[in-house]
């Protein structure tokens, strides 16, 4: 039988808050640059900072199960990650490179939602990977 790992709400809410946090920071990015932004890069980040929301919107909600081996390292890997990006999204330079950290962390919510430790393990690594802490190590 697969191992069931549900987070606590206070967990869920933990995870949400830090996605939302990181919503954020893509706001704040988008505003600070709109100035040297194309039309079409602004709406990335955008969505990107829409998609994200919706998601903090149904963890908050229905709150996170994950099902399968390393489920709860899983966790512990996208809290690390969401908070790598959250850093790196107050530092990075070029605009396609915070489109692709805020792609990235769209891409670890959406891995969340499919209750895979698998799947999420390796969005975190992506993100990682997109925050330049994978390079570092």
């Amino acid at each position: 039988m697969a191992v069931k790992l549900d987070l606590t709400a206070e967990e869920a809410y933990e995870i949400a808050d830090s996605f939302a946090q990181a919503s954020a920071r893509v706001l704040d990015y988008r505003i600070a640059h709109r100035d040297h932004l194309a039309p079409a890069e602004s709406d990335e980040l955008e969505k990107c900072e829409d998609r994200l929301d919706h998601m903090v919107v149904m963890f908050r909600g229905y709150g996170i199960q994950l099902i399968g081996a390393k489920a709860s390292d899983a966790v512990l890997e996208l809290k690390a990650a969401i908070e790598i990006a959250k850093a790196a999204m107050e530092q990075v330079e070029k605009i396609k490179d915070a489109i692709k950290l805020a792609s990235a962390l769209v891409e670890l919510a959406v891995a969340l939602t499919s209750k895979d430790p698998k799947a999420i393990l390796a969005a975190a690594k992506a993100l990682k990977t997109s925050a330049g802490a994978e390079k570092e190590k």
